[in-house]
């Protein structure tokens, strides 16, 4: 039973991990001490326990006892990385790790977003391994936006034309004729902390740009929206309000106190020349007249709702005829 004895020499040495164990983590001591013993196997040498050094063949006993060795890797419960597949040129094709699985399904990527809320190192280590730039950002919310997909912002980079065999999916939103999908699966879930619904991003393999996904997370006490136009949605603070055609202040002003909201206001600003918009002003509560004339509400934070005025009453709402600039950051 030569062959017996020789793998139990070449195992021996090896450092252990016991399942369960405070070091059997893949960043523990122990984790790390096999890997080491491990790597020293595998360069061919194995230390005897009388100090001498036995040198093994790279058939027979020595690969059965590699796989053995493995195996144990395994039955530890020691995750030694991250899953990564690369396609022969350095790019990868597939990689998972706890919080995003992404693989190449053909001409798109296909990232399966586990736990949104895990550390951002964890999107940016997954994504750039395949080659794109995504970043996932959590943005603070009202408790009715938590969990939702708040948009995506692509940007152009080197070159975002993709190949001529990419066949860009016409549902997704597009840059430079790239189309670019987010969902979450089931569909219509909404991703919550220790949840059951992925979020599922697909991107042709041949954009290189930049893409920023935000997702609501519930925000701290004092922390202002970024669903600050949701304000009029269902279950949001100004539900049931409607200012299309424009209401005076002082009946808005009521249904604020009839919801405990405080009342903040900013001027709508019109271009003479052009008849849109063109800022909105901060302006003290005690100038504006209770005949002005609310067109919008915004959700600042929680118990804080922003009214848009002006003094007289306009032809037309400004913020549906597609006119609204993006409100300063």
């Amino acid at each position: 039973m030569r062959n017996v004895d020789e793998i139990d020499e070449l195992l021996r040495p090896l450092a252990r991990v016991e399942p369960g164990q405070q070091d059997s983590r893949a960043s523990g001591a122990g984790a790390r001490a096999l890997l080491a013993s491990i790597a020293t196997q595998e360069s061919g040498t194995a230390s005897g326990g009388l100090g001498r050094t036995r040198r093994y063949a790279p058939r027979g006993p020595r690969r059965l006892a590699l796989g053995l060795t493995a195996a144990a890797v395994l039955a530890a419960g020691v995750v030694v990385g991250p899953s990564l597949l690369e396609d022969g040129r350095g790019v990868a094709v597939s990689y998972a790790n706890s919080a995003v699985e992404i693989r190449r399904e053909g001409d798109q990527y296909v990232a399966r977003i586990k736990d949104p809320f895990a550390d951002h190192a964890k999107y940016t280590e997954a994504f750039h391994a395949v080659g794109l730039n995504v970043d996932l950002h959590l943005v603070p919310v009202s408790p009715g936006g938590a969990g939702k997909i708040m948009g995506m912002i692509i940007t152009a980079g080197g070159s975002s034309r993709p190949d001529p065999e990419v066949r860009p999916d016409p549902s997704g939103p597009r840059f430079n004729d790239v189309a670019l999908s987010m969902e979450t699966a089931p569909k219509g879930c909404r991703p919550v902390q220790n949840g059951h619904c992925v979020m599922v991003m697909r991107i042709p393999a041949a954009f290189t740009g930049h893409v920023d996904v935000r997702l609501g997370r519930q925000a701290k006490p004092g922390e202002e929206y970024a669903n600050f136009d949701s304000a009029m949605a269902s279950g949001e603070m100004f539900d049931g309000v409607r200012l299309r055609t424009g209401r005076p202040v002082d009946d808005v002003l009521a249904e604020a106190r009839k919801r405990d909201l405080t009342a903040v206001f900013s001027l709508v600003r019109m271009d003479e020349r052009t008849g849109f918009m063109s800022s909105f002003d901060p302006l003290p509560a005690d100038r504006v007249g209770p005949g002005w004339i609310v067109w919008n509400a915004w959700q600042v934070r929680a118990g804080v709702i922003r009214l848009l005025v002006t003094p007289e009453r306009l032809p037309k709402n400004p913020f549906y005829d597609g006119s609204a600039p993006p409100p300063a950051s």
